[in-house]
């Protein structure tokens, strides 16, 4: 708790956060996963590891979860508090999501789970994360974002369809938490990005 306090302090902007995220919120963002045989899991933005340490607990033994983590304090802390073969932590940026997923061979994923605070971000910024997580989600995958305020939703919902899925009360702030999936014309996307 104090090592992401003290980040988060510091960075406002890029943690959105000041307290890490309730167990109750990391019930509700996985709620939508499915840990099939051999499932790929994303995580963005994963701060201390409040919903690292809940994945990698329900995660089957062949499944795979790749965080990336822009801070690197908290990157080397998620390094030391986890230590599992499944799991490979990339200290970078969620914009640069494909060229990672690539060089790792898992050119398209099951799931994306999200802590960005997307709403912090410029357009450009949140666009191109949007657009990165867009081309590597399978096309029954889905990616799980929460968010203090439903302000994003109306950006999120140009690239995907996106859903409430719960208002988490018992996490500091409350959180929305959103399912959202690729538009079922790809047409649609296209023409909302031009």
């Amino acid at each position: 708790m104090w090592t992401f306090f003290k980040e988060a302090l510091g960075r406002f902007v890029s943690h959105g956060a000041i307290m890490p995220s309730t167990s109750f919120l990391a019930e509700q963002m996985l709620r939508p996963v499915v840990m099939k045989k051999g499932v790929v899991i994303v995580e963005l933005g994963a701060g201390t590891g409040a919903f690292t340490q809940d994945i990698l607990r329900r995660l089957p033994s062949d499944g795979v979860l790749i965080v990336v983590e822009l801070n690197p304090k908290l990157a080397a802390h998620l390094k030391k508090r986890f230590v599992d073969s499944r799991m490979i932590i990339i200290e970078g940026d969620a914009t640069k999501l494909g060229s990672y997923l690539e060089k790792l061979d898992h050119v398209h994923v099951d799931y994306v789970v999200s802590g960005l605070p997307i709403g912090n971000f410029r357009s450009s910024i949140r666009e191109k994360i949007f657009s990165e997580i867009y081309a590597h989600l399978s096309d029954t995958g889905r990616y799980i974002q929460f968010q203090y305020f439903l302000a994003s939703l109306r950006h999120i919902r140009k690239f995907f369809d996106a859903r409430i899925i719960a208002y988490e009360v018992r996490n500091v702030p409350p959180a929305f938490v959103y399912e959202c999936k690729k538009h079922a014309d790809e047409a649609f996307v296209h023409s909302q990005h031009h």
